[in-house]
């Protein structure tokens, strides 16, 4: 028992309670039943004389060679399973009456246990099998195996070699609902796994899985699993984006590449981003941490899909900047290959695909196989500390923008006059400054800026939480409220920042409030939508002039336009004509913006018609009905 602790003790497990859990049965074990009255399992060396009352145990098949007294020719060639060497009987050692086996078999962990000496030659080949023991790590569900496989692989090995059989055991919890109910068929709220992979894909149960931080029981259910397919199909409609424009260009991946140090901004950002992504891949692998390397490849698909790609697309679209446009379909073109291969021990199939269309459709000599290909190395691209600090500031920034606009319940499409934008860190201004026109056409405002000082553009409220603080004070309630209305509310709110208590009198009373027992709420000046978080202020101006209105209505246009053309199943790249008939103002406002409009849904015509076309869509924009009809340019 100590040896085994001891051996135990040698090894790494994840997590690692199931150590623990091991050293414990370790302590506490009895007996155990290595019997099964089964005919399949590996037969037991136990030859038993019901006279004697005496019994034998066989080492090898050589021994049993010498001490076989019948059944030799019948075994010979075979593997000690029954019904061959069943035939086998020895003479007793003290009645010399022939024996036969016992007909028990062994309990199959017996077998699982011995594994890392009976597969790897251990008695014919001690040098080959010294190169490959211990493993690496094993894996297997938890409850259980602590007195099953875990233990008979540690003792075997102990009594073999004392040593650990490997060095890692990687291990799970329970798999529950997603409720954390346990399941069973009786409760209906079990499902079957091939049910499950062949309605949602291997793929996206695999990526469910590697997600998941074996610390914890698997929550499954189709909820889950939904979650992650949609978080799969992420990257697949990036490729699927890539791949549709690089057929349009005849895009040749072979092509000499744009300089690094000629690429824009937003390639280089992205670019850095999946350096550090290669390097977490590395990391996060070889510490047995799926989950965590998980963690960064969403996230570097959410920066890719929601960041890089909305930031880039016009790019792929250009004719006038070819080089640019290169750029733009190299730097894509290495995000996927790279993603590829990172994630391909994840999702083996789909990243299958998106090689064999990516790479192999280019070069007929690369490797026939994403899961052949040398694993992705550290150094290729260089990482601009500054420019990676200035571009998450930068979308910190947009999402708040974001969340200002939704308070406010105004559209991204709608253009707004002007953003404010007040920052904890002096630094921001000059950090994010060369990237404002960046998250003005992201916001759609005319205008932003940094501003000294916010005041102005909100008002403070400062009151108790009426839950917590009503109980706790009780009487003394009212009086000190009252009290709290009298304090300057930025004091409060600076006090409350660092976590200080803000003293508040009540009659004779004084009374230390923690800042948990207040509510600080800024509430916007007339004309504006706020939002705060991370380190940043944003105040929105919501009063659309005319001007304003016309465009959002223009954008409106662009977006109905374009719903049509996939209604049709038109090409991302076919021109087409537009008809429409509509009232005197919006007509006007559809002229101002027509080279826009055009310019956006590939229109080679933009005309005004008195009547409403033939077979036209009815749309409305600001109230107002219009009649459109799209057909494809010849």
């Amino acid at each position: 028992r100590h040896e085994i602790k001891a051996v135990t003790e040698q090894t790494d497990w994840i997590p690692e309670v199931g150590r623990q859990l091991e050293l414990e049965w370790l302590d506490n074990m009895s007996d155990w039943m290595i019997s099964k009255k089964r005919y399949w399992g590996l037969a037991l060396p136990i030859y038993r004389c019901d006279d004697c009352e005496t019994f034998e145990v066989i080492g090898s098949k050589e021994e049993l060679h010498e001490r076989a007294v019948e059944g030799w020719e019948q075994f010979e060639g075979h593997s000690p399973h029954r019904p061959w060497v069943d035939a086998v009987k020895i003479a007793c050692p003290g009645c010399e009456r022939p024996l036969a086996r016992i007909p028990d078999v062994g309990n199959p962990w017996l077998d699982a246990g011995i594994v890392p000496y009976s597969t790897m030659r251990y008695n014919t080949d001690r040098a080959y099998w010294e190169k490959w023991f211990p493993a690496d790590w094993i894996s297997e569900s938890f409850p259980g195996q602590f007195r099953n496989w875990f233990y008979a692989i540690l003792a075997m090995s102990t009594v073999m070699e004392n040593r650990p059989p490997f060095k890692l055991m990687f291990g799970y919890k329970l798999m529950k609902d997603e409720h954390g109910e346990e399941m069973h068929k009786s409760k209906g709220n079990a499902v079957d796994f091939n049910e499950a992979a062949e309605r949602e894909g291997a793929d996206a149960m695999r990526w469910l899985y590697a997600s998941h931080n074996p610390d914890h029981n698997l929550l499954f259910g189709w909820n889950k699993i939904h979650e992650a397919r949609r978080q799969f199909l992420v990257l697949w409609n990036i490729y699927q984006f890539f791949l549709t424009y690089a057929k349009i260009d005849e895009f040749d991946p072979g092509a000499p590449s744009v300089p690094l140090a000629e690429r824009s901004d937003l390639d280089r950002w992205i670019l850095a981003r999946l350096e550090r992504l290669v390097g977490a891949a590395r990391r996060h692998y070889e510490e047995f941490a799926a989950h965590l390397f998980m963690r960064e490849a969403l996230g570097f698909v959410d920066a890719l899909s929601r960041w890089y790609l909305r930031r880039s697309r016009r790019r792929f679209w250009k004719t006038d900047d070819d080089a640019d446009k290169l750029a733009a379909y190299q730097t894509l073109w290495e995000c996927l290959t790279t993603a590829t291969k990172l994630l391909a021990p994840v999702i083996p199939f789909a990243t299958e695909a998106m090689y064999q269309e990516l790479v192999r459709g280019h070069d007929s000599a690369a490797p026939v196989s994403v899961h052949l290909c040398d694993f992705p190395e550290e150094g290729r691209f260089a990482v601009d500390e500054e420019l990676l600090a200035a571009m998450d500031a930068v979308l910190v920034l947009v999402e708040q923008g974001h969340s200002a606009r939704n308070r406010a319940g105004i559209k991204v499409r709608q253009p707004l006059a002007e953003l404010r934008v007040a920052a904890e860190d002096p630094k921001a201004a000059a950090r994010i400054g060369p990237f404002l026109p960046m998250v003005e056409e992201e916001l759609n405002v005319k205008r932003a800026r940094f501003v000294d000082s916010a005041a102005g553009l909100y008002s403070l409220d400062v009151r108790f939480d009426g839950k917590v603080a009503r109980p706790k004070y009780k009487r003394s309630y009212d009086a000190l409220a009252a009290a709290l209305a009298e304090l300057d509310p930025a004091e409060v709110e600076a006090r409350a920042k660092v976590g200080a208590p803000v003293t508040l009198a009540a009659g004779s009373e004084t009374v230390e409030v923690p800042p948990e027992e207040l509510v600080i709420e800024k509430i916007a000046a007339e004309g504006w939508a706020i939002a705060e978080g991370n380190g940043f202020l944003v105040a929105a101006d919501t009063r659309l002039g005319e001007d304003l209105l016309r465009e959002g209505k223009a954008r409106d246009l662009v977006r109905s336009i374009q719903s049509l053309r996939k209604e049709i199943d038109l090409q991302i790249d076919d021109r087409i004509h537009v008809t429409y008939s509509a009232p005197e103002e919006l007509a006007a406002t559809i002229e101002e913006f027509g080279d826009y409009i055009s310019g956006e849904v590939l229109a080679l015509k933009l005309e005004r018609a008195e009547t409403p076309p033939a077979e036209a869509h009815r749309v409305k924009l600001g109230g107002q009905q219009l009649a459109i009809a799209i057909e494809k340019a010849g």
